[in-house]
């Protein structure tokens, strides 16, 4: 295969744009998912119950922000950020008062859920990667390092026989 050609359903992208996606889905969704506790204020419902729904919520959007492509390592800085980011602004926005502690555990559970769907995502794919150095050779006279489709050495411009 050569370096242009990518299989077919194997996206090439920039890592971070998969954390920018990450931190777009965790903001925009944990506002979507958490609108009806402004249902349930209306409704009469205990406290507890938006609460443990809006917790729910988090949890369900950073795990959909970590299954954006992006590592674990990077998955729960974004979704960190678009979960305090979503809290704030939903809060503030349509069901206030705004509590920052409350602002930290919405965002740490969404960090930790994309942690969480990312590491699971990339246990899935990493046997189907092949590293760059899998598919390198060595050049005969000098031992440097060669692409797989190469005819010619890039060091000693040894000519690379296929057959051998």
């Amino acid at each position: 295969m050569r370096f242009a050609e990518v299989p077919l359903g194997m996206a090439v992208r920039n890592p971070l744009v998969g954390i920018f996606v990450a931190l777009a889905k965790a903001a925009i969704l944990a506002p979507i998912l958490s609108l009806p506790i402004v249902l349930f204020g209306f409704l009469g419902l205990p406290m507890e119950v938006a609460l443990f729904y809006e917790v729910a919520a988090f949890a369900i959007a950073g795990a959909f922000a970590g299954r954006s492509g992006t590592f674990g390592w990077a998955a729960f800085p974004a979704a960190f950020l678009g979960g305090f980011f979503a809290y704030v602004v939903f809060n503030a926005l349509a069901a206030p008062p705004m509590y920052p502690l409350y602002a930290l555990i919405h965002a740490t559970i969404a960090g930790g859920a994309a942690w969480a769907a990312a590491l699971h995502r990339m246990a899935k794919v990493t046997p189907e990667l092949r590293l760059e150095s899998e598919e390198l050779r060595k050049c005969r006279s000098c031992g440097a390092r060669v692409g797989s489709h190469a005819h010619r050495c890039w060091s000693c411009r040894a000519t690379l026989s296929r057959l051998a």
